[in-house]
């Protein structure tokens, strides 16, 4: 949290001024200076009643800081229609249409309603992200739209277009889009420049660009911009959204093979989580430790936080979280010794995975369930996933070779070691793959 302002900090204020306006700590500076610190403005006073204060143009920049707050601060004139009358009238009509009337209608040009279409999209990040990209697109369009007598000033629409362009970014790669999605990022981080400055806008836009390169499997670049983004939440006094931040590297963490890491790091993530407030945030905590736990072959551990966590599992009521549970389950039982158990939840989780598209989840989930079976000794039940899983890998559109390793397993089904180690390389290989479209279970996204 921001406590007093440093020599240091006064110094830079001083100097650079309204050219620091994008730096989160220069924001956080001003306002606490505006709001009249008696500490604090001792120290302004004497730095401007010091030898050589003349070097300082500080009235210039508190000018410039005023300017800056008004701006975020600023409020637009209210829409023309009730939002929920749009809504409505929007609903009526099908898909394709819903992007041409937001396009064309200058009534959905609102920042209330861009923060209704923002909130549907966020809404749907876990059960239908076909869906969460309709509504990003639709925030996109009716963003473009307004005026900034509409959002308050120019830098507030700019803001809004930040936020509009971040969560289509965000949406285009659940949907496994990501090179669509790193140009809609970088548009978000262009009208961001333009913006008020806001440090909380940054801090998210920094998280979903790290998520981005967590499914590039870029996890240094990852983890780095988590942990500028946590510095922020830090120095607003955010600590749930820090710990978010937290969660996001332990992510990275275990897709770089570094589960004890990912372990030291949801550990300390998950006292500062505020569950009532943001329980996904949590359970996506929770289930990465399980995760962890089972990839450290450590099963009773990964069942003992299972267990803590299985109500919130069931409170959330989300079918795709209760696929990723279904999931979970079935590798901690079959980690235990269960595999008949295992193989029925592993089965009921590839099927929900590949009815709502989530090819590389089914491709994995399928592995995991030919291994189940080959060591219950069921090999026609094994060969038949392996025949049904061919598509799946299709779908992916992996390599040749890859293709022909799963066709490969299909013939040593009887030959238990050598199946199992082909089924570690397929497992390897599949997670090499940068196309992928998965999801790791975060507050943002889905697993």
């Amino acid at each position: 949290m921001f406590d007093h302002i440093t020599p240091d900090d006064l110094a830079s204020l001083l100097r650079n001024g309204f050219r620091a306006r994008h730096d989160p700590t220069f924001n956080l500076l001003t306002r606490h200076l505006l709001g009249d610190c008696p500490d604090c403005g001792r120290r302004v006073w004497d730095a401007g009643h010091s030898k050589g204060a003349c070097m300082y143009d500080y009235g210039a920049t508190f000018a410039a800081a005023e300017r800056a707050l008004a701006d975020f601060l600023a409020q637009g004139v209210p829409p023309l229609d009730e939002p929920e009358d749009l809504l409505a009238e929007l609903a009526a009509l099908p898909t394709p249409d819903q992007l041409c009337l937001v396009a064309n209608d200058h009534r959905f040009a609102h920042p209330v309603v861009v923060q209704r279409f923002l909130d549907e999209s966020h809404a749907n990040r876990y059960g239908c992200p076909e869906r969460m990209l309709h509504q990003a697109q639709l925030a996109r369009l009716a963003a473009e739209g307004c005026t900034a007598t509409e959002a308050g000033s120019g830098r507030r629409l700019a803001d809004l277009l930040a936020q509009s362009w971040r969560q289509f970014g965000n949406s285009l790669r659940i949907a496994g889009r990501l090179r669509e999605a790193e140009t809609a990022l970088a548009t978000a981080l262009r009208f961001r420049e333009q913006g008020t400055g806001d440090p909380k806008l940054r801090a998210s836009l920094l998280e979903q660009i790290a998520s981005l390169r967590i499914f590039e499997r870029r996890f240094d670049e990852a983890d780095g911009l988590n942990e500028e983004a946590g510095l922020i939440y830090r120095e607003l006094g955010d600590r749930s959204a820090l710990a978010g931040t937290m969660v996001q590297r332990a992510i990275a963490a275990i897709y770089a093979g570094q589960a004890e890491g990912a372990v030291r790091l949801l550990n300390r993530a998950i006292p500062w989580i505020d569950a009532e407030h943001d329980p996904y945030l949590l359970l996506a905590a929770c289930h990465n430790l399980v995760r962890c736990y089972i990839d450290l072959e450590r099963p009773e551990e990964a069942l003992s936080i299972y267990t803590e966590v299985r109500d919130l599992y069931r409170d959330i009521r989300d079918p795709l979280i209760a696929l990723r549970a279904a999931w979970q389950e079935g590798k901690i039982l079959r980690d235990l010794g269960h595999p008949r158990a295992a193989e029925a939840e592993l089965l009921q989780a590839r099927q929900g995975f590949a009815e709502r598209g989530l090819f590389y989840d089914a491709a994995v989930v399928s592995l995991d369930l030919v291994e189940v079976q080959i060591l219950l000794g069921a090999v026609e039940e094994a060969e038949l996933t392996i025949e049904t899983t061919v598509p799946i890998f299709r779908a992916l559109q992996v390599d040749r070779e890859l293709l022909a390793l799963l066709i490969w397993l299909r013939s040593l089904v009887r030959h238990k070691e050598r199946a199992l180690k082909l089924i570690a390389v397929l497992r390897y290989r599949l997670a090499q793959s940068r196309d992928r479209t998965a999801v790791p279970f975060e507050r943002h996204g889905s697993t």
